[in-house]
């Protein structure tokens, strides 16, 4: 490798170094990806309300698989279902099956941006996103209505998101535990804007919150929001064991893929692409094979015509005429057999008749030369004039 090209790999390696020291040296931007894992420290995830709720039960259990396979197990234990995640898509089988268990005595806690269809129609709800004429986006503010949950003041989320309520509830049943409203908004035109209610359903209750927000990392440590989200759980019996949902969550709890944990780690995730780079650079500079020339083997060539000299030279030589031509015989006649499908083994006038026919030949030259050929055959020793002769008569014979 000359100098010139020993320059350039280190100013690309130069290069690479610099530009891994300002991705690592730069202020890494906020990660809005909703997540809502309880190990996950991202913005909308939920590690710091999942510890603050270790330190007030002990009874947690996470349930990894679908509801309906929970339900399928028959869960006996009397409890609190929990589910956060931005969208809880229970299907039609798992709503009914979680109907059935929270009759028998149990508490669904579900906070979500969407209610299952199945859940809206039976415990007789609608939800409504709140639209204004002012606004485009929405900071909501929140507060529960019944003392002593009740705060001061309402606690605001500084980043918009959706703001939805609920439009339709059924009275007898069902109990609103918390407002919400825009943040511009006076306390009594939000009056009717619930977002928290509490839904009783045979022996057991549904608490449904519309703003799973309120349970991630960043409302939470956003001044004193943690406080508005602490009493949303003063509804529950913590006394009784907590099934955390796991399996409908936005974000991925444990690694499933190597590639996955090498590019969530920064210093990894460089050293990758620098392996990566390097390995280009290497088969680019100096991947070139390394091995002995291969020997250039040359294309056999056809020595027959060579052949044919050597031999008729030795002929000629000797002065053998007689042999040269009754090989030019032996040859014209293997010709007259391969090519006319004729016997030559007699020749007569029938013989001669039809290798006419076949060669649109004159029935008088072809009797003329082969009564050279029978000359040629009878005689001794042939002049070197009368081989001249029959090699002309061959000749012209074939073409």
């Amino acid at each position: 490798m000359d100098k010139k090209m020993k320059g350039l790999l280190w100013g690309v390696i130069g290069l690479v170094v610099l530009i891994i020291i300002m991705d690592e040296t730069a202020e890494k931007p906020t990660d809005w990806t909703a997540s809502y894992v309880h190990t996950d420290d991202r913005a909308l995830a939920t590690e710091i309300f999942y510890k603050g709720l270790q330190t007030v039960t002990d009874g947690i259990q996470h349930f990894e698989e679908s509801p309906f396979e929970i339900f399928q197990d028959s869960l006996q234990k009397p409890g609190t279902y929990f589910f956060l995640n931005r969208f809880v898509n229970l299907t039609k089988e798992e709503s009914k099956s979680l109907l059935g268990w929270v009759g028998k005595g149990n508490t669904a806690f579900i906070a979500s941006e969407g209610i299952p269809k199945v859940l809206l129609d039976t415990l007789k709800l609608d939800v409504s996103f709140h639209v204004s004429n002012s606004e485009i986006e929405y900071q909501p503010s929140f507060n529960l209505i019944e003392k002593p949950h009740r705060l001061s003041e309402f606690k605001t989320s500084r980043k918009a998101f959706e703001y939805l309520y609920f439009s339709e509830i059924d009275s007898a049943n069902t109990t609103a535990l918390g407002q919400v409203k825009p943040k511009t908004t006076k306390i009594s035109e939000a009056s009717n804007h619930s977002n928290y209610i509490q839904v009783n359903w045979g022996k057991g209750k549904f608490l449904l919150h519309l703003a799973p927000k309120v349970y991630t990392n960043y409302f939470m440590v956003d001044g004193n929001n943690s406080d508005y989200t602490s009493r949303t759980l003063g509804y529950l019996d913590l006394n009784q064991p907590l099934f955390w949902d796991d399996y409908y969550k936005s974000g991925k709890e444990r690694i499933t893929n190597p590639l996955y944990y090498l590019l969530s780690n920064p210093y990894l995730k460089s050293a990758y692409y620098l392996i990566i780079i390097t390995s280009l650079l290497f088969v680019f500079f100096g991947g070139k094979r390394k091995q002995r020339p291969i020997p250039i083997i040359p294309v056999v060539k056809n020595r027959s015509y060579e052949f044919a000299q050597t031999i008729a030279g030795m002929y000629l030589d000797k002065k053998d005429h007689k042999a040269i031509a009754q090989k030019q015989i032996t040859a014209f006649l293997e010709h007259i057999r391969s090519a006319y499908q004729l016997s030559t083994n007699e020749i007569n006038t029938s013989f001669l008749q039809n290798l006419a026919s076949k060669t649109n030949k004159e029935y008088e030259a072809l009797k003329t030369l082969f009564q050279y050929i029978e000359h040629i055959n009878t005689s001794e020793v042939i002049t070197e004039n009368e081989l001249k002769t029959l090699d002309t008569k061959l000749t012209t014979f074939n073409s």
